[in-house]
């Protein structure tokens, strides 16, 4: 598997966000490969991810992050790999997983487990 991915979903785990799915898009898009959601329980928590990711993966240039100064859902875009940080308001309202039935899921215990 690959081993961004494994480092990404540590770094958020280790932040103790929490509902963290991760959908495979490799057969799917051409621009990326993976996208994972992950949900804080406080606008404090979601905005921490920014600086925890930064300093967690200092050699992926982690300069393409949307919404951070709202800190209710932080976008970051890591070339293969797009995160979504919500608020758990957020993250029931759009309900994201519900556009992504189609794409395999990984379990996060997998990768977890491989570190």
């Amino acid at each position: 598997m690959n081993e961004k991915l494994k480092r990404v979903v540590k770094a958020l785990d280790d932040l103790k966000l929490t509902d963290i799915r991760i959908f495979d898009f490799r057969t799917f898009s051409p621009h990326f490969d993976f996208q994972v959601i992950a949900t804080g329980n406080s606008e404090r928590q979601v905005g921490a991810s920014v600086k925890h990711l930064y300093d967690s993966l200092p050699e992926y240039n982690l300069t393409k992050i949307e919404g951070a100064a709202e800190a209710r859902w932080i976008l970051f875009d890591l070339g293969d790999i797009i995160i979504s940080v919500m608020h758990r308001d957020e993250r029931e309202y759009y309900q994201l997983e519900k556009l992504f039935v189609q794409h395999d899921e990984i379990l996060v215990k997998d990768l977890i487990d491989g570190i």
